[in-house]
């Protein structure tokens, strides 16, 4: 569907006028700038993360704020990074790693510290299954797939450090109705580093994800990797079939994304599990939540932000349980 023509679903849906669409190219920053005219602030939600530097230096010279919520591969943070001093002197309130995964799971850490006085350790795990043949997959969907296996990091923090985590020691977590139990492997993300200086008690955390399954997880995914690193150029058109196919062909039910924290420090605990059926609305549901507070003014702080470490996390997961998302937090 075309932005013109989401644009007019949407005004009829919600009986407004309020809600206009047009094309932009996101590698011209002329083209950028012409649609930034007259807006607070651009959020991100489509698959160009190869061109970061070109939207956030438009964004910067149309004198507005940035809001991204795509994964979070290195390609896209170095661009945003080296604007640091550019983005905190103009003033502009720049945030990334919105939405899911990245987005919640380190403000599920925050949200802990909350409750548990000199928390000591909160490992944040998750699954999401999507039914993938249900979605159109472009080859930009299939590139930035790739951005994230070559931005793979294995760190998690332990006795107060961060570590390299090894496979050898992935957790196995009972997620409960539907998935069950799930092998975790360790995969760290930038939104947790700052963790350990802002909670001084932490001594351990990190993010830990399920796979797509079997068949994927030891057949395809291998396959895709030995590719990117014998035959990087030539072979990727083959690597972006083999994406599609793995995730459409392999994928099984149950479908959803869950994420769950089990946190524990000064003789407290708290396991907190938010889920929904539908991983995209647990991808919109955040971002929303992050929005209300920016446009309330909570917020707009000028420099480069993360979205789970910068909004305020009781506040954050009300608002996503509003939206419909399964928010549970058994305290003990």
């Amino acid at each position: 569907m075309s932005g013109r023509g989401a644009a007019e679903q949407l005004n009829a849906e919600f009986k407004t006028d309020c809600f206009s669409g047009m094309q932009v190219n996101a590698a011209n920053k002329e083209s950028l700038i012409q649609a930034f005219k007259n807006i607070q602030m651009v959020v991100v939600a489509s698959s160009t993360i190869e061109f970061t530097q070109i939207v956030a230096e438009a964004t910067l010279e149309s004198g507005i704020d940035y809001f991204d919520i795509q994964i979070s591969a290195a390609a896209k943070r170095q661009a945003l990074e080296a604007l640091q001093e550019r983005i905190l002197s103009s003033g502009r309130c720049f945030i990334t790693d919105g939405g899911y995964r990245p987005g919640i799971p380190a403000a599920m850490v925050r949200y802990a510290a909350t409750q548990i006085p000199g928390l000591e350790s909160a490992p944040v795990a998750s699954v999401f299954q999507l039914k993938w043949k249900d979605y159109e997959f472009s080859p930009s969907s299939a590139a930035e797939f790739e951005l994230d296996l070559k931005s793979f990091n294995s760190l998690v923090l332990k006795n107060g450090t961060w570590q390299t985590g090894k496979m050898s020691e992935m957790l196995d977590i009972d997620f409960g109705e539907p998935f069950g139990h799930k092998y975790c492997m360790p995969m760290f993300m930038e939104e947790f580093r700052s963790l350990p200086e802002s909670i001084p008690s932490l001594k351990e955390t990190g993010f830990y994800s399920g796979g797509f399954g079997s068949v994927f997880d030891y057949l395809v995914l291998p396959m895709i990797i030995t590719l990117l690193t014998i035959a990087p150029n030539r072979s990727r058109r083959l690597r972006a079939r083999l994406v599609e196919w793995g995730l459409k062909s392999t994928t099984r039910p149950p479908y959803g994304a869950v994420l769950q924290m089990k946190a524990h420090g000064a003789g407290r605990s708290l396991v907190m599990t938010v889920f929904h059926e539908d991983s995209y609305v647990l991808t919109a549901a955040p971002a929303v939540a992050c929005l209300l507070q920016y446009l309330d003014g909570c917020l707009q702080k000028p420099g480069l932000w993360w979205q789970a470490t910068l909004v305020e996390p009781v506040r954050f997961f009300e608002d996503i349980a509003r939206f419909g998302v399964q928010v549970r937090k058994e305290i003990c």
